[in-house]
């Protein structure tokens, strides 16, 4: 372990178990607090940490989440130089039915090499208590960027983008092209009227609300009848969709994301989830057949140069088979709402659905 990890290495873990709404849905979550360099968990909204350097701080920015001693989650964690609450917080998804306790320890990425782990703390399910929103510091930006700045998985390349921008032969990606009324591969979320009639970014309490959006056999459409060829079924008529090939046993994998630009706000995120063993595409795809904790997480808080970014990382789930990767990116924009109320912005997110084969 290197010199600079040791000085970077986070401690005095904390975590409890916490519940939001999204929708008539009820999801869980840990969430986690530590101590890293001069910020501390309790640290206040002023002054900053003595070592923050306008945001420059030397504090890691990739994470491993392990729960019940296996690695679950890579985190990759950007701040805004006027908040230092996203370097040393996080909030794992946990789903809507949780199990009645878990063991947490974290642990980070510094120069190729990982730190020593945290403290390992137990949280119990039935101590759970109501989400609130985390205070902002003094001075923080209320405003965002909300150019049209969208995208899609490149690789795994997501369904929109082999039947859509890339126009794959193959048979179902035609007649998904025949069903669809939007061209646009780029854009896959549940449109303005619908985020309009229901505000997927919860302004008061500063998170995003996707989970209401997917009722039955619609994920890969986000409900979405523009988009409703993206949730064909495989079957001996239209054959299945194209698939990226994954090498199920790798010690990392590289994910790509095909961006026309890239947001610049600290309430923007992007999530990972990966189909349960078992699934079977023929049955269509639903949120409740994917795994609730997400393998990957990105907390897009700065600002990046490159119109496409990529993530490297370790902790996709050992698998063999067919699966599908759900990819949702979004945060604080969308379309203005009409009393200029929720921070004026609907929030609104993307989706990409991504066919895989693990050998």
């Amino acid at each position: 372990m290197s010199s600079s990890a040791n000085i970077q290495a986070p401690s005095g873990l904390l975590a409890d178990i916490k519940h939001r709404s999204d929708g008539d849905h009820q999801v869980f979550g840990i969430h986690l607090r530590w101590q890293i360099g001069d910020n501390r968990p309790d640290h206040g909204t002023w002054p900053p940490p003595a070592d923050w350097n306008e945001g420059n701080a030397p504090y890691p920015h990739v994470y491993e989440v392990w729960i019940n001693g296996e690695a679950r989650q890579t985190v990759f964690l950007h701040w805004p130089a006027w908040d230092w609450s996203p370097s040393n917080s996080h909030w794992v998804d946990l789903g809507e039915e949780p199990d009645p306790q878990y063991r947490v320890k974290i642990r980070a990425k510094v120069d190729g090499s990982f730190t020593a782990f945290t403290n390992e703390v137990t949280v119990a399910t039935k101590a759970a208590v109501a989400w609130s929103a985390p205070q902002q510091p003094r001075g923080a930006r209320t405003d965002t960027d909300t150019a049209p700045r969208h995208g899609t998985m490149d690789d795994p390349r997501s369904r929109a983008a082999a039947a859509i921008r890339d126009e794959d032969p193959s048979v179902i990606c035609a007649k998904a092209r025949a069903e669809n009324t939007s061209t646009t591969w780029q854009e896959v979320l549940p449109g303005a009227d619908r985020m309009l009639a229901d505000y997927p970014w919860n302004h008061a309490l500063r998170y995003l609300e996707y989970r209401k959006f997917f009722e039955g056999n619609t994920v890969a459409s986000t409900g979405n009848p523009a988009f409703a060829g993206l949730d064909l079924v495989p079957g001996a008529d239209i054959g299945d969709w194209p698939t990226t090939r994954l090498d199920g046993s790798a010690d990392s994998h590289t994910f790509s994301y095909d961006y026309t630009a890239y947001h610049t706000d600290e309430t923007w995120s992007h999530r990972w989830f990966l189909t349960r063993e078992g699934w079977d595409p023929r049955r269509g795809l639903s949120w409740e057949d994917l795994e609730p904790v997400p393998f990957l997480v990105e907390v897009q808080g700065a600002h990046r140069e490159e119109d496409s970014t990529h993530w490297e990382f370790a902790t996709l789930p050992t698998r063999s088979g067919r699966a599908a990767i759900v990819h949702v990116w979004g945060g604080h924009g969308g379309p203005d709402t009409p009393d200029g109320g929720n921070g004026r912005k609907t929030g609104e997110f993307f989706l990409s659905v991504c066919d895989v084969e693990f050998h």
